[in-house]
């Protein structure tokens, strides 16, 4: 008997997710009325992102304002700063006895206005900070590029001088350079202050470019005839950039401090040029007579460097999306209203190992919110493998994620139900999660060769596995990992057991990972298209050696798949998915037989038949998925469909059934609308 089977699609109209899962109005061609996604500019990207960061917002509002204020110094600054009146010598603020509003925050022992002192000293503190950062940033980003990418000598020399500033302190560096100058003037900070930085910038650059370097984009471009320097520059530097803005910001904030404290200590700009430092110095020989002197140049250097700080941590994210922090925990979902943890069967009917219903999972974007799972439901019983089959992008594996409860931030499961073994595991706590992992379910993703710690032999991985969820000593879970590995048949287990991964093959490395995922003998295996890299024979010897466990183990799969014809051999259902939401779902010979859905027939005339002529051709799909962050409204396989009706762009069909167990999400199913559709047709022949 096939399991019993409910699928439910969201209809339309019905309104889109925020990152908290509330409705929001929908962007993309529902609201435009166009197939184009609107253009984000780069500027608008960080204004939303400022928006969305109160504290970096606050941070870069205060930057901004105390730049501002640097920059039309000589027009805000009500005195001449270098203006000398020692008959107003030392006046106090103007709130206090004796001050005056023509020297709103006082005056030095030489009778010169504080607050002018301030403004330009804000002036030539940022002016020499920022120099210094434009110059050291580029110096060290242009080393790191070149030390990175050509290596050997080059980077050797290069990191070499590197080492030995660093072995020299920095801020003794400037003090050994900057006391033998007689004359210091803004460009003699600025060039000790930048020199003594770049190794900063080259460092990070050249650890990212070392990455970038050795991966498949930067082989396929010099394979198809780029020049070196074509491929630094067109394909590492877009991929090694978005690191240097969030340094810079840190380094600026960082250079404020550090040329304060040289013209604290006498060795910043020549007197009488004023400085943050130089004149916090003049007032700290006044603090008992008049501590406000003191204050306020304080207070200006601690605002301007926290408000930097407090603007980089924040846009971190928006600069290097790789930067995301603060999303990776996972939230449970809260209890669903009205609704109990422990669903319980119909009478009759036996409870599914999983029953997943309605569930969305969400990714937040700067461009909208994309739906990757949309509403989708189903069962899967105890030793049964549900085949789960569609396009790339079709929200497959995104779906397994969401079971298992990995989906990648900022991504997560905002709606819905994943009742496992009578524990909703959308909702249960993050320590109970971590109990099922791996004991309860497993999962084996697509590239074993990512899925393996590379330094950490097969053993010990293995090892651990069986340590944590079997609670094994040492000497037994070293002799059940041998075991586990002749289970999928691997002829010699000591020699892999002592292997790393990268020392075997492909396809014995997708065999390591089934015996990872079965050691702990889970009740659900998830397989993310396990065998697509790998060669025929060694798929057919792989799923024969699936079979073989799950029988053994009682076992159910959730088998993710873009290839039909593999799923028609070792499925009991399949799950048909389209942009995020189920198409059709019934039994093996139910959808390959008698698919209804046109997307699950355009995917079986796709496969390779014997019986097609030398001179015939396989039928392809024409044209392409829709883009998730811009969904069109109706029904998402409209615009390729060859059967589209007037009402499969306007309405999202809703689930018919059309047999025991089987059911599909087409307008062509509704027999009213059919017949209106043949009506339309006679009249158009006519």
């Amino acid at each position: 008997m096939p399991p019993s089977i409910l699928v439910s699609s969201t209809s339309a109209g019905e309104p889109r997710l925020t990152a908290d899962g509330r409705p929001v109005a929908s962007t993309g061609r529902e609201a435009t009325g166009t197939g184009e996604t609107p253009a984000v500019s780069g500027r608008r990207d960080l204004g939303r992102a400022l928006l969305a960061r109160k504290a970096a917002l606050g941070g870069m509002i205060g930057f901004l304002l105390i730049a501002v204020v640097a920059l039309l110094a000589p027009l805000i600054a009500p005195h001449d700063p270098l203006a000398q009146n020692l008959g107003d010598n030392l006046k106090p603020p103007m709130w206090e006895e004796g001050g005056t509003a023509a020297y709103p925050l006082g005056t030095d022992p030489l009778g010169r206005d504080l607050l002018s002192r301030l403004i330009y000293g804000a002036r030539y503190s940022l002016a020499i900070s920022i120099s210094a950062v434009l110059l050291g940033g580029s110096l060290g980003f242009v080393i790191g590029l070149v030390a990175g990418f050509f290596g050997r000598w080059t980077d050797t020399v290069l990191m070499r001088l590197g080492d030995i500033q660093l072995a020299f302190p920095f801020v003794l560096f400037a003090i050994a350079v900057l006391a033998v100058s007689p004359e210091r003037t803004p460009w003699h900070l600025i060039l000790v202050l930048s020199i003594s930085s770049w190794i900063i910038y080259a460092r990070v650059v050249r650890s990212r470019v070392l990455s970038e370097r050795e991966k498949d984009y930067a082989a396929a471009a010099r394979a198809l005839g780029a020049s070196r320097w074509r491929v630094l520059f067109r394909y590492i530097v877009p991929n090694v950039w978005q690191a240097v803005p969030l340094i810079a910001l840190l380094d600026l904030g960082f250079l404020v401090i550090v040329e304060s404290l040289l013209s604290f200590i006498s060795l910043g700009l020549s007197p009488p040029a004023p400085s943050w430092g130089a004149i916090l110095a003049e007032g700290r020989q006044y603090m008992m007579i008049t501590p406000w002197m003191a204050v306020f140049p304080g207070l200006a250097i601690a605002v301007t460097v926290l408000s930097v700080s407090v603007a980089a941590d924040g846009l971190a994210d928006t600069f290097d999306p790789k930067l995301i922090h603060g999303k990776f925990r996972r939230r449970p979902l809260p209890p669903a209203p009205g609704t109990r943890s422990d669903p319980r069967p119909a009478v009759g009917e036996p409870l599914p190992l999983l029953r997943v219903r309605n569930l969305t999972t969400i990714f937040p974007t700067r461009a909208g919110v994309v739906e990757a799972v949309r509403d989708v439901s189903f069962d899967l019983e105890a030793g049964k493998v549900l085949g789960v089959v569609g396009e790339s992008g079709s929200g497959k594996s995104t779906l397994g994620l969401s079971i298992i409860q990995l989906v990648d931030a900022p991504g997560r499961v905002v709606q819905g139900e994943i009742h496992f073994l009578g524990t909703d595991l959308a909702r249960v706590g993050n320590a109970a999660m971590g109990t099922i992992r791996g004991a309860k379910i497993g999962m084996i993703f697509q590239d074993p060769g990512s899925s393996l710690n590379p330094v950490r032999t097969v053993g010990t991985q293995l090892e651990e596995t069986l340590r944590q969820h079997r609670q094994l000593r040492p000497g037994p879970a070293r002799e059940a990992a041998g075991r586990a590995l002749a289970a999928v048949h691997i002829a010699d287990p000591d020699r892999v057991l002592r292997a790393y991964p990268f020392q075997i093959s492909g396809g014995m490395q997708q065999r390591v990972m089934i015996a990872l995922a079965m050691a702990s003998e889970p009740a659900l295996l998830i397989l993310d298209e396990p065998t697509s890299a790998l060669d025929v024979t060694t798929q057919a010897q792989l799923l024969d050696e699936l079979t073989a466990l799950r029988r053994r183990f009682d076992t159910s799969l959730l088998f993710i798949s873009h290839d039909i014809a593999l799923l028609s051999g070792i499925a009991d259902t399949i799950l048909v998915m389209y942009a995020g939401q189920v198409c059709e779902i019934g039994s093996r010979d139910q959808v390959i037989t008698t698919p209804r859905h046109p997307y699950t027939q355009a995917l079986l005339n796709a496969v390779e038949r014997v019986a097609i002529p030398g001179h015939g051709r396989l039928a392809a799909i024409a044209g392409d998925p829709p883009d998730p962050a811009n969904r069109p409204p109706g029904c998402p396989f409209a615009p390729r469909c060859p059967h589209a009706m007037p009402i499969c762009v306007e309405v999202d069909p809703a689930p018919v059934v059309v047999a025991t167990g089987h059911s599909a999400a087409c307008h062509l199913l509704d027999p009213a609308l059919q017949a209106g559709h043949q009506a339309e047709r006679e009249v158009s022949v006519r």
